[in-house]
């Protein structure tokens, strides 16, 4: 009853894509807009408002384990909007924030509303509801949340030339009404409850195939999340204007483009495969950065089409390694420690750069991508072995 399943009406794929556009713009993409703003009228340091979307990855990790359990409780469709509406009470009350301590809780409900209206909980509802017929509806909505940035970024700029950074967040608080009324395409199905012990349990020969992808999704994330923060300052280094940073969006939609395109043809472990051995090449070019600035540049138009397919292959992948009606359940579990390095990697690149230098740091991430491509190729003939000895749980080869 997976793959045999209807696939999403069109609707589904831009109401969520739409909904996607506007929660990131208004929550991750947020502090990159109005940090300098908020800095100059309320005297915080720049550490202090960043430190408040790491507060808010960390409580992404700590809800992540039981996002499945909500899902199926309460359906797909009230669990986002519920979320898209915490971003929005996370906004108001930043617009009220006058002290650092209101600053930060504003943002322990923005975690909260992350965890349950971004990708993860989107592509789960969406699994739980149409199985592996999905994918391709996975793959628009990533084409449309991949304009985020490129919108938000000028979008926040425009409205601190209008007004303060204060009336500026109320903005954003009403993009977020939208975005919870773009989410009303998904149906509210419930999942099917099953015993708390038989949801934690993972099947001892599908262990290893799990600490594989919850290993390779970290330090994806790891790298990624690090290299993307501090791109400006790798620009910067080299000579480079901040506009070329501009590629990585390019990059990053123009991947998940022709992912659509193809129809999708590359199972999500070939396609996991190709990314991986990707990710070395591309920091091989930033290296070459100091013999010619074109290498940089492909660098960030190579690494943004990267970590474009990245989102692709984080979400799609269970449905290849796991039972789709796991898949809830799995992915709230095993991205727990991409989520805990995701809210690192960005003072872990900001202390790498100080004590070891850029080109060291560049060094660093060529290793990591290494190991990628290693556990790439891991995950990938532990699931030949696992195939050939237990009967397939999905349509994929």
């Amino acid at each position: 009853m997976t793959s045999e399943m209807h696939s999403p009406p069109r609707r589904v794929a831009l109401g969520c894509g739409i909904s996607q556009l506007i929660n990131w713009g208004i929550s991750f993409y947020m502090p990159g807009t109005f940090a300098g703003a908020i800095s100059t009228q309320n005297g915080w340091s720049e550490t202090l408002i960043y430190g408040g979307l790491t507060l808010a990855m960390l409580m992404m990790a700590a809800l992540s384990p039981f996002t499945a359990a909500l899902l199926t409780r309460f359906g797909g469709q009230r669990i986002v909007v519920t979320g898209t509406l915490l971003l929005v009470c996370g906004c108001l009350v930043m617009a009220q924030a006058s002290s650092e301590s209101l600053w930060l809780s504003a943002w322990v409900l923005m975690g909260i509303g992350m965890r349950l209206s971004l990708y993860d909980a989107v592509f789960a509802a969406l699994v739980g509801i149409y199985g592996l017929s999905a994918r391709p509806t996975i793959s628009q909505i990533t084409l449309l949340g991949g304009f985020a940035s490129v919108l938000f970024w000028p979008f926040g700029g425009s409205l601190l030339q209008l007004m303060s950074w204060h009336n500026a967040v109320l903005v954003y608080a009403a993009c977020g009404l939208l975005s919870a009324l773009a989410l009303c395409v998904i149906p509210n199905k419930k999942g099917q409850r099953t015993t708390q012990n038989k949801r934690a349990r993972i099947p001892s020969h599908e262990r290893p195939l799990a600490i594989l992808y919850a290993a390779f999704v970290a330090l994806m994330t790891f790298v990624s999340n690090g290299t993307s923060t501090h791109l400006p300052q790798l620009l910067a280094s080299y000579g480079l204007p901040v506009t070329v940073g501009m590629l990585w969006g390019l990059g990053q939609t123009g991947s998940r483009g022709l992912e659509i395109f193809s129809g999708s043809r590359l199972t999500p472990v070939t396609l996991a495969l190709c990314v991986s051995l990707l990710i070395p090449f591309c920091f091989l070019l930033a290296l070459c950065g100091i013999f010619s600035p074109l290498t940089l540049i492909g660098f960030v138009l190579g690494y943004g089409a990267v970590n474009g397919l990245m989102t692709i292959v984080k979400a799609t992948l269970p449905l290849q390694l796991f039972d789709r009606q796991q898949y809830a359940e799995r992915t709230g579990l095993l991205l727990l420690p991409a989520q805990l390095l995701a809210a690192a990697s960005p003072y872990s690149w900001a202390w790498l750069n100080n004590h070891i230098g850029g080109q060291n740091t560049l060094w660093l991430s060529l290793s990591l991508g290494l190991l990628i491509a290693l556990l790439a190729f891991m995950m990938n003939r532990q699931l030949r072995l696992l195939t050939n000895n237990v009967e397939p749980q999905s349509s994929y080869p």
